[in-house]
């Protein structure tokens, strides 16, 4: 059990304000507390706590993977073994998306693609194409919004469930996994995920490819950055992805890696009617 974690730090930071608050009341009147200097100023400490109560709370919702704000998150395979397994956000894409689907095909690797639900429409073939060649569909919220973070837990838990009841309506398959947008988990996305019943599952290697403008340093940082039982964190909304990914590949196959499916890495069902 961590014992850094959303729960414990809440705990503490109620804990030192109605220690502190009662310290003023009681004791630094006799002037016998030993914090009593800090009395004279209470604004002082106030702000002080609550402003590092907050950014240890803000700060750690970007680090998924350390599950400081939900517990149940999956980063990585449990293996020493050079397996991979690739990962897709923010599709489907009608242009990146068929090219990916092409190159993976050749290879015969199985990959995971956790799609934007509003951008489904158009692209059911796409979404059946996907599924229907073996590959795994995951949640990546229906908006992905740029207010996505402020939502309410309720609000949040609407729009991953109309993500999963659309990609069924689709294709017959009721998502598990789900990836929150901007890969950040703040209590909002941990109450939403508890309330959905799904299974988060983020990364353990990012590429940024979304942001990279050279295709040999995205090559090179992916060569340098795997490790045996990584989730890799790609995007085929990204030219550069497409056209660089049977490089990658190629490669990281010279290195003795082999790709393996996403619930396979994790052992877990990616839906709940399979």
């Amino acid at each position: 059990m961590k014992i850094l974690n959303f729960r414990n730090t809440s705990t503490l930071f109620l804990l030192l304000m109605s220690t502190f608050t009662a310290c003023r009341i009681f004791l630094c009147p006799c002037h016998t507390c030993f914090i009593s200097g800090l009395c004279n100023h209470p604004w002082l400490f106030y702000t002080l706590l609550i402003t590092f109560y907050l950014g240890i709370s803000v700060g750690m919702a970007f680090f998924p993977a350390s599950g400081f704000h939900y517990r149940e998150v999956y980063s990585r395979g449990k293996t020493d073994k050079k397996l991979l397994s690739l990962t897709f956000d923010d599709g489907p894409d009608p242009v990146n998306t068929p090219g990916i689907l092409d190159v993976l095909g050749r290879f015969k690797v199985k990959a995971a693609f956790f799609i934007i639900g509003r951008k489904t429409a158009g692209n059911e073939g796409i979404l059946r194409r996907i599924a229907g060649e073996g590959h795994l569909i995951g949640n990546h919220s229906w908006s992905h919004s740029y207010l996505w973070d402020l939502y309410s837990s309720s609000a949040m838990a609407d729009d991953i469930e109309r993500n999963i009841k659309e990609t069924e309506r689709i294709t017959g398959k009721r998502m598990r996994f789900f990836r929150p947008p901007y890969g950040v988990i703040n209590p909002m996305v941990a109450k939403a995920a508890g309330k959905t019943g799904v299974d988060v599952v983020v990364w353990s290697f990012r590429s940024f490819d979304t942001t990279a403008r050279d295709p040999k340093a995205l090559l090179d940082k992916t060569l340098r950055g795997a490790r045996p039982g990584d989730i890799m964190l790609f995007h085929d909304s990204s030219a550069l992805t497409a056209g660089i990914l049977e490089k990658i590949i190629v490669s990281l196959q010279e290195r003795g890696f082999n790709f393996i499916p996403l619930d396979e890495m994790l052992t877990m069902k990616a839906y709940e009617n399979c």
